[in-house]
């Protein structure tokens, strides 16, 4: 039986949900999991601190052994399968898990001749497809995608404060603003609980994971008003604007790691104990198949006022 998995981690729908299929199998036959970022996104727009955050996170709370792999630059942006294969392999892998969505597999031809020659096992880890499952966890992926982004557009421009030894004052000001819709955002009137409290209804199984999901989100909101506090400060000059980013950065991983969890441990979840009329109670919930939601709106404004 397979002992060690290779898991890409990536930020589309298929490479999220590869996940959380991939440590439910390593969690039932007590394997362990190696990450790997294979995204081939621009360097400057790199994000796979967050993507490890994130997949660690789930594993924690699946309760699978994990390690992540930082690629070498040799690799460059476009992995073929059998560098993927040869990088699992010095990791001690015996099994590369692989979302539908891989470039390093679309690029392939016959992707089932590759896997013969390839010299490894592969498990392709596809979720069962439910049109409306697939719609309102979509919804919710791209939530926490915008939610990350703009984390990441705030690190940026604090670090780019940072380093031009910028006066507090002067950084602060916009930053406040965005700081405070961020918290807005994460508040989530009904954003995924409908999906938390529909699965409390249909199993306990999960009851101490969704537990604690609550108990982090109470402490987030402390974070952010203790955050909040600080943005005041530095504003004023009265903290340095270090160590706001500092702050800033504790914020975020928790942030990561919360969504991490709900990602990697409760949407895998949903697809297994939701029946059909479940889903579609929560789609209509939802709005699912909406042009657009209000949280990527707020941040395309966000974006545009700071342009």
């Amino acid at each position: 039986m397979y002992r060690h998995f290779f898991v890409p981690v990536g930020g589309t729908d298929a490479a999220i949900e590869a996940v959380g299929h991939a440590l439910e199998f390593a969690r039932s036959i007590g394997a362990r999991v190696t990450f790997f970022d294979a995204c081939s996104e621009a360097s400057a727009e790199n994000r796979a601190a967050e993507r490890f955050a994130k997949a660690e996170a789930a594993a924690r709370a699946q309760g699978v052994p994990c390690a992540s792999a930082s690629r070498a630059p040799a690799h460059g942006a476009n992995l073929a399968l059998e560098v993927v294969v040869a990088l699992a392999r010095a990791h001690g892998c015996d099994l590369l898990c692989a979302p539908t969505d891989a470039p390093w597999l679309i690029r392939r031809q016959h992707a089932g001749d590759a896997f013969a020659s390839c010299g490894m096992p592969v498990l392709m880890c596809a979720a069962p497809r439910h049109r409306v499952a697939d719609l309102v966890i979509a919804k919710l992926l791209g939530q926490h995608r915008a939610i990350g982004a703009q984390l990441h557009d705030l690190l940026g421009e604090i670090h780019a404060a940072v380093s031009r030894g910028e006066p507090s004052g002067i950084a602060m000001e916009p930053l406040v603003a965005a700081l405070r819709e961020v918290q807005s955002l994460r508040d989530r009137p009904g954003r995924d609980a409908c999906v938390f409290s529909r699965l409390r209804e249909r199993t306990s199984a999960f009851d101490a994971e969704l537990d604690e999901l609550e108990h982090q989100h109470r402490h987030e909101a402390g974070l952010f008003g203790a955050l909040l506090d600080s943005a005041r400060a530095a504003a004023k000059g009265e903290l340095p604007l270090a160590c706001f980013e500092q702050q800033l950065q504790t914020c975020a991983q928790f942030i990561w790691e919360h969504m991490g969890r709900e990602e990697g441990v409760i949407l895998p979840a949903a697809r297994r104990y939701l029946s059909d009329a479940d889903w579609q109670e929560i789609g209509a919930a939802l709005a699912v198949g909406a042009p657009s939601t209000n949280l990527e709106h707020t941040i395309g404004e966000l974006r545009s006022s700071r342009a």
